[in-house]
């Protein structure tokens, strides 16, 4: 009974791993400008020059001027951006954010179906030599 409550326990905070890892957003280290922002429509992350943070669906440029669009209680809402108040301008990085929210969660589970399945088998991993 012991080993079961600790083998679920362990399941239990592998599957919330994972699932903090499904939302997962890695942005690009490279900075960009507002116009270059616009042109992706992916999501932004902006440093302000005051230190805060501000995170956008997307940068809209209409009537000359430029837009950070995020949702809110399932309406757009469009906060008026101006280029000389940001010191940092990052765009979301797609592959990298897909990599992550993909690849981690599937080699965690396949290697805690070989565990569950080494223990279900009677192996004995404490024996494996992991350094060859």
């Amino acid at each position: 009974m012991k080993t079961i409550k600790k083998q679920f326990r362990t399941v239990s905070l592998l599957f919330g791993v994972i699932i903090m890892l499904q939302s997962c957003t890695v942005y690009k280290s490279t900075a960009v400008t507002l116009d270059q922002a616009a042109k992706t429509e992916n999501k932004v992350k902006i440093k302000t020059k005051s230190n805060n943070t501000l995170k956008f669906k997307r940068v809209d440029f209409e009537d000359g001027k430029y837009y950070g669009v995020k949702k809110v209680n399932g309406a757009s809402l469009k906060t008026p951006l101006e280029e000389n108040n940001f010191s940092l301008i990052r765009v979301k990085n797609k592959t990298l954010s897909t990599v992550l929210s993909i690849g981690v969660p599937v080699v965690v589970v396949g290697g805690l179906t070989a565990i569950a399945a080494a223990s279900c088998c009677g192996i004995d991993l404490s024996n494996v030599d992991w350094n060859n």
